[in-house]
């Protein structure tokens, strides 16, 4: 449970650090990633329920 608190912790600073480099692309970046990383973190997270 820790250790998701903190992959969401460093998922807001990713996104705030490109969002701050980049505004133009910053809301397409954003979707983007949060897009991929949560399907990565569903997939990871019914896998390891699966055991």
């Amino acid at each position: 449970m820790l250790l998701r608190k903190l992959g969401y912790y460093a998922l807001a600073a990713t996104l705030l650090f490109f969002a701050l480099r980049d505004p133009n692309g910053a809301a397409r970046t954003v979707k983007a990633t949060f897009g991929l990383l949560m399907t990565i973190a569903d997939g990871l997270s019914r896998f390891v329920s699966a055991f």
